[in-house]
């Protein structure tokens, strides 16, 4: 850096004698050393180069880094998107499996339901077979008494025959004896 310092200093420090010897101010291109047309074909030149280089290099680069930021773009745009659609996916899902829990538990209440009315039905259908089978039981056992009852009239009554007979020691004819017996039962 102080080279360069001291290269401008060399530079300016000769004109500025020259100035000093001639007796008038110094232009500003003779007080750094300026040549115009050199100038002026160093302008046209940095023109013609900065040209080719805004043509053909930095509008493709350019153009490649447009090209790229937009692919970037798109693909944060995209990546937005799925994320949105996994989110909205995922909550789907869950409500779906809440939808499946809920009808899942619908279906537990409604067997359990219908385990209960089917308790209650066969409970109330062993009752009732109970009852009847208790009523037949109780209708068995009168028939069984009536039955009972009647052979031991009969018993009874040949008894009575037989012991009228021995009372009476004579046989009384059929029709007698089947009365005396229709007449014992009345009375027994």
């Amino acid at each position: 850096m102080t080279n360069i310092f001291s290269h401008i200093l060399h530079l300016i420090i000769p004109v500025a004698h020259a100035a000093e010897s001639t007796g008038s101010s110094p232009s500003v291109t003779e007080l750094f050393g300026l040549n115009w047309k050199l100038f002026l074909a160093q302008l046209i030149n940095f023109g013609v180069v900065l040209f080719v280089l805004w043509k053909w290099v930095f509008g493709p680069i350019g153009a490649k880094l447009q090209e790229r930021t937009d692919r970037i773009e798109k693909s944060l745009q995209q990546a937005r998107e799925i994320e949105e659609k996994h989110k909205a996916a995922e909550a789907a899902r869950m409500a779906e499996i809440e939808r499946a829990r809920k009808e899942a538990n619908e279906i537990v209440d409604r067997a359990q339901a219908a385990a209960n009315q089917t308790k209650e039905q066969i409970l109330a259908e062993a009752k009732q077979s109970a009852e009847k089978l208790l009523a037949q039981t109780k209708q068995q056992l009168a028939d069984e008494k009536n039955k009972l009852m009647r052979e031991v009239r009969e018993e009874a009554a040949g008894l009575v025959v037989l012991a009228t007979e021995k009372l009476l020691r004579e046989k009384i004819d059929q029709q007698k004896d089947q009365h005396i017996i229709k007449e014992s039962l009345k009375n027994v």
